[in-house]
């Protein structure tokens, strides 16, 4: 397959700034910038998520992931997944100073398929990163998952399996107990509740080659994962879902890279829980490419 480029596509739209309301520090504001995955136009013959889970049900692991890789890069993804959802949030740091941001998500974990038939797809963090990098994307952190379920417009009862969580069909049996759930409700809202995310967190310099997730929030806002970093980075298992978030981040009114973001002492509480991260570093010390 040839090389291509992919970028976001940034719509900025005249609005007066808009502090966020003490009484809700993480809404989904009405003023804000749109923001799109750009990714190739979805073939014809692109299979459908319910023909895809059906291809990859007897692969290998590594087969698998190279099959959605290639699905994902085509551009066979949900029109609903490229719309990213805004996400605004304030942050006192150290000294006292206020700042407000907003970040954008995908409003559900990647898929294979048409927004009428698709299919969720548990991947590696190997495979994640290739998929963002291509997407100017990131992984987000557990501080953005607790946003997402904050903002979220629909916060489902987590539905746990625990018989061979780690094949194909475990993967489309769960994703049907969420469509189940999700039923007449519309395509493109803010989903969440329904898996653990996979995290770029510090804690991945412990030990090279693990994966890191955390989440999968009860209606109540508990997390049933802690972040954990357990287990290696090969494995992934039903509960495991991929929400990349855009590079784009807008803070205090102006256009950054989320990556700077992150590595900002004074600005990284926007984004994160756990102090600064160097996504760089964190993804060089996981030996994820190698």
């Amino acid at each position: 397959m040839p090389h291509r480029v992919f970028t976001i596509v940034l719509l900025l739209f005249a609005s007066p700034t808009l502090a966020c309301p003490s009484a809700a520090r993480v809404v989904i504001p009405a003023d804000a910038s749109e923001v799109q995955f750009v990714l190739p136009k979805r073939l014809a013959d692109a299979p459908t998520g319910s023909q895809f889970q059906q291809q990859i049900a007897k692969l290998t692991r590594d087969q698998r992931e190279a099959a959605i890789l290639r699905e994902v890069l085509s551009g066979n993804v949900p029109e609903s997944l490229r719309r990213l959802i805004p996400i605004r949030v304030e942050a006192t740091n150290a000294a006292g100073a206020k700042h407000i941001a907003t970040y954008f998500v995908m409003a559900d974990y990647l898929a294979v398929g048409t927004d009428d038939d698709f299919f969720r797809v548990p991947i590696t963090p190997v495979t994640a990163t290739v998929i963002a990098k291509q997407l100017d994307a990131s992984l987000i952190t557990a501080k953005v998952s607790d946003d997402v379920f904050a903002a979220a417009q629909v916060k489902l009862e987590p539905k746990p399996l625990t018989k061979d969580r780690d094949i194909t069909a475990t993967f489309w049996q769960h994703h049907q107990i969420i469509e189940e759930q999700l039923r007449d409700k519309r395509r493109g809202l803010l989903v969440a509740g329904i898996k653990k995310d996979v995290v770029l967190t510090n804690r991945l310099k412990e030990k090279p080659h693990k994966v890191a997730i955390y989440g999968w929030h009860h209606p109540d806002g508990r997390p049933i994962q802690s972040l954990y970093v357990g287990h290696a980075d090969w494995y992934v298992d039903y509960s495991h879902g991929v929400r990349l978030m855009s590079q784009q981040i807008i803070v205090d009114g102006q256009s950054l890279k989320l990556t700077d973001v992150l590595q900002d002492p004074q600005l990284c509480p926007l984004v994160s829980s756990e102090g600064p991260i160097d996504a760089a570093k964190v993804r060089q010390a996981a030996m994820w490419a190698q």
